[in-house]
């Protein structure tokens, strides 16, 4: 809804999520995937986003990372020795590494995004920047 020169809108902590990826996406069309990249919060990201389709693979995780192959494996196993996420073996195929979110690292994304949320609730305007 337009009201003025202010656009007022409802934002909740899907349409935020929703948001930073197509912010990643445009910044990696518009700028280059290899200049500005954030590979653990891709990852991070991914897995908070896709939830509800884990597991997900170290190589199917490591293929939405802006990162070499190679470097976001050790991006995630950093991710790992941190606690951000686990790390098992798939018990099917045991040459298949399955990289779940923790459940607190789910809560520190939701905490995240919501203040995201409020943030975007009380932007101000900036007449400079206007057009």
């Amino acid at each position: 809804m337009i009201e003025g020169r202010r656009i007022t809108t409802t934002v909740s902590r899907c349409s935020m999520i929703g948001l930073t990826e197509e912010v990643q996406q445009l910044r990696a069309d518009e700028f280059g995937k290899e200049l500005f990249t954030i590979p653990a919060f891709e990852m991070l990201l991914d897995l908070y986003a896709r939830r509800s389709v884990q597991p997900r693979s170290l190589t199917s995780l490591t293929g939405t990372s802006s990162a070499s192959e190679r470097n976001s494996q050790r991006i995630v196993h950093r991710l790992a020795e941190r606690g951000f996420v686990d790390l098992r073996r798939d018990p099917t195929d045991g040459r298949r590494i399955i990289v779940e979110l923790r459940e607190e690292t789910s809560e520190m994304l939701d905490r995240f995004f919501d203040r995201l949320v409020e943030i975007a609730a009380v932007l101000p305007i900036h007449p400079r920047l206007e057009r």
